[in-house]
Parts: C-alpha cells; sequence; structure tokens
C-alpha cells in the first residue's frame, strides 16, 4: 500500500520554510502598490458605500446635540442612581423630563 503525503495547507507551507525563504516571500509585498488590485464592480462599490454611512451612533430623531448643563450634585447622584436601577440613560431621563414639564405648561 502507497501512503501519499498529505497536501500542505498555504499556511503550514509557509511556516515549514526557512526565514530566509519566508523573507523573499513576502518581501514582494514591502512597496505600496505592490498587491494586485483591480478596480472594484458597481456592486461591490455600492456594498463598500453602504458600509461606509454606518459608523457612528444611530440617529434618534433628529439627532442629538450636546447640552452643557449645570445640575446640583446631589441631584445629580440621585438621578444617576434612579437611572442605574431603571437601565435608563442619564440624556434619556433628561429628555423625558423635559417633554414632562413641557406637557404640563400647556
Amino acid at each position: 500500500m502507497i501512503m501519499r503525503k498529505k497536501k500542505l495547507s498555504e499556511f503550514e507551507r509557509f511556516m515549514s520554510l526557512s526565514d530566509a525563504q519566508k523573507d523573499r516571500e513576502v518581501s514582494k509585498y514591502d512597496s505600496p502598490g505592490a498587491i494586485p488590485t483591480k478596480p472594484l464592480r458597481a456592486k461591490d462599490k455600492a456594498l463598500h458605500r453602504k458600509a461606509a454611512g454606518r459608523s457612528g451612533r444611530p440617529r434618534i430623531g433628529e439627532g442629538a446635540k450636546i447640552v452643557p448643563v449645570s445640575i446640583e450634585g446631589k441631584l445629580l447622584r440621585q438621578a444617576d442612581a434612579f437611572a442605574r436601577e431603571h437601565r435608563l440613560k442619564r440624556s434619556e431621563m433628561v429628555a423625558r423630563g423635559l417633554r414632562l414639564v413641557m406637557a404640563e405648561a400647556v
């Protein structure tokens, strides 16, 4: 019975090389533009644009604005404790409070 050698994966083949051979193999990638590329197809461009447009936080309503506000220390600690207990964000609590105050004024 003849035993066949298992074909090495590309990784295994590379790892079995000497350091000098590895250096020779990777030296072709040292210069910019050395990796052969081709232009993206229209389908790939669309996918790239779609992925690139998703960075950052999701927009809620018309988006958020940063508003520095001074709040008395004890009240802020109480609000933060309440927010933790009820799994709310501080900004969500402030927004709800503003809506309540404006609704009562009508």
